[in-house]
């Protein structure tokens, strides 16, 4: 396998990618790429076309862009694949809103066919699947769910899409073009290529447990939890006043459930004039969840991705989601540095970008590193 990088910080879109790509070779197998809202993304699709024919690209616009190791801001970062005995095809859905499940069937079936798979046969170990999406389309929990039923066992990992904390609009970017209320599917054939998902976080579980109460599930604001405002109870259970929540609080105690025994994360969004709390993933009445405890960043990603390289060697290639929360916290920290450092010891080549969502098979999760590492066959 063979990847190619690169990254410009140029505003035009067509001059982003002319200086991403110099000297690639014609016709990779796919691409990748992730851009701030800086580069227009109608403009970076037009100039890959261009200069890569119907090559599927697949990729978004960001909250923040991983190549190699550094995070950027503001930049244009792209990969693309080469001598893979993988192949690749995507699919575009363009209407998140009315999406159900027999176009996540039909979405599935096209994948499928494109790489000449049988359902009927299908051997599930063989593939995975990943997923970029409008992050701004309050969709991910119901596409993603409804994409891991179709896809049978297919494991999918993915991220919203960003755009630089402004919270206006997102884009997907797709070989159809960049678009919003829209997300684009890959789906690889692994070939002899041994790839592992990649699930991390630097969180668990406290003792102190909150019930939602009252909420409004399609804003994924919570209005009450224990039969208080949302905000008084939160602040009980970390011991603290309203008035010490801050931002900084919240992404650093965000809340956490339990599922097949993995644990997710739950991140805080916003609080709300009101004493309410928006969420970035999905919540519901009824729901029991508990204050997550902080690790150290890097000891934790450093002892998973060093697990991660004694089952799998040195990966050739790394496609990674990174919450932006995550990110947030590594700028406070002043450790983009030193994580970067760690994953260069773990994949030759990487990509990625800062999410407003991640989703891992049928969830929607936060405040999680959700990536595919690939190691070619020797």
């Amino acid at each position: 396998m063979k990847v190619e990088q690169g990254k410009s910080f140029a505003t035009d879109g067509h001059q982003a990618v002319a200086e991403a790509t110099q000297g690639w070779a014609d016709e990779p197998e796919i691409i990748f790429v992730f851009a701030s809202m800086k580069q227009d993304g109608q403009a970076v699709v037009d100039a890959l076309r261009a200069r890569f024919g119907e090559v599927p690209i697949a990729g978004c616009t960001t909250a923040g862009e991983h190549l190699a190791g550094a995070h950027s801001n503001e930049s244009l970062v792209a990969a693309a694949v080469y001598d893979s005995s993988m192949r690749w095809t995507t699919e575009v859905i363009t209407d998140l809103k009315s999406f159900g499940e027999e176009d996540a069937r039909g979405v599935t079936d096209a994948l499928f066919a494109s790489l000449g798979v049988e359902r009927e046969t299908l051997d599930a170990s063989k593939y995975f699947s990943l997923l970029m999406i409008d992050g701004l389309s309050m969709a991910e929990e119901r596409v993603s769910a409804q994409l891991a039923e179709a896809l049978e066992g297919v494991p999918l990992a993915g991220g919203s899409a960003g755009d630089d904390l402004a919270f206006t609009e997102t884009r997907v970017l797709t070989s159809a073009g960049a678009l919003t209320n829209a997300a684009v599917v890959v789906l690889a054939d692994k070939g002899d290529s041994d790839v592992r998902i990649v699930k991390h976080q630097h969180f668990t579980r406290t003792p102190e447990m909150l019930c939602i109460t009252k909420a409004d599930p399609a804003s994924r604001t919570v209005f009450e939890m224990d039969g208080y405002p949302a905000i008084e109870a939160y602040a009980r259970a970390l011991g603290k006043t309203v008035d010490e929540v801050t931002g900084d609080v919240t992404f650093l105690n965000p809340v956490t459930f339990a599922c097949n025994g993995e644990l997710y994360v739950r991140s805080i969004q916003k609080v709300n004039e009101d004493g309410s709390i928006t969420f970035y993933c999905a919540i519901e009445e009824g729901m029991v969840l508990d204050v997550g405890g902080h690790g150290d960043m890097h000891a934790s990603l450093s002892s998973d991705l060093g697990a991660l390289r004694e089952e799998l060697g040195k990966a050739d290639f790394i496609v990674g989601f990174n919450c932006i929360l995550r990110a947030l916290e590594a700028k406070q920290a002043e450790a983009f540095d030193a994580l970067g450092e760690v994953v260069g010891e773990t994949a030759g080549a990487m990509i990625g970008f800062d999410t407003y969502g991640e989703q891992l098979n049928g969830l929607h999760i936060n405040q999680t590193l959700v990536a595919v590492a690939i190691k070619a066959a020797a």
